[in-house]
């Protein structure tokens, strides 16, 4: 599957799940790293990630968290592990994220190995955006 096509259907899932979610959103979480990347971003809310080794060559530990601090209304954003292009269990989602806020941290592991990508991305109640992302695509936290 080509990454542009990847990348359509991740958006188009959270896209989907966004609709699907409801619940309160969570409150802000203080984090002092300076090294978050912007995955993705949608009317100004964005999801963002770092890693941390287990092991030094992997696997990583990575940091997911959704800051709508800046955003226009409220989102809600996602991860998940693929191998070979095929989705695993392992996934997270940030749940619905109030303007103005920043989700709680979550975490997923990503294993070791070309095999293995995450997909993420963010999404109000009727678009989202996102990407296909390798451990050497991140920062360290």
């Amino acid at each position: 599957m080509s990454l542009a096509r990847r990348t359509t259907t991740t958006a188009a899932a959270l896209a989907v799940a966004a609709l699907a979610l409801s619940g309160p959103a969570f409150s802000a979480q203080a984090d002092s790293s300076p090294n978050w990347k912007t995955l993705a971003s949608i009317t100004g809310g964005k999801i963002q990630a770092c890693k941390v080794p287990v092991t030094p060559t992997g696997p990583w530990k990575i940091k997911l968290r959704v800051d709508a601090t800046k955003a226009n209304g409220r989102v809600s954003g996602g991860a998940y592990i693929m191998k070979k292009g095929e989705q695993t269990s392992q996934s997270w989602t940030s749940g619905w994220v109030d303007k103005g806020k920043i989700s709680t941290l979550g975490m997923i592991k990503l294993p070791a190995g070309e095999n293995y990508t995450m997909d993420a991305g963010i999404g109000t109640a009727g678009m989202g955006n996102g990407g296909t992302f390798t451990s050497s695509n991140l920062p360290h936290c």
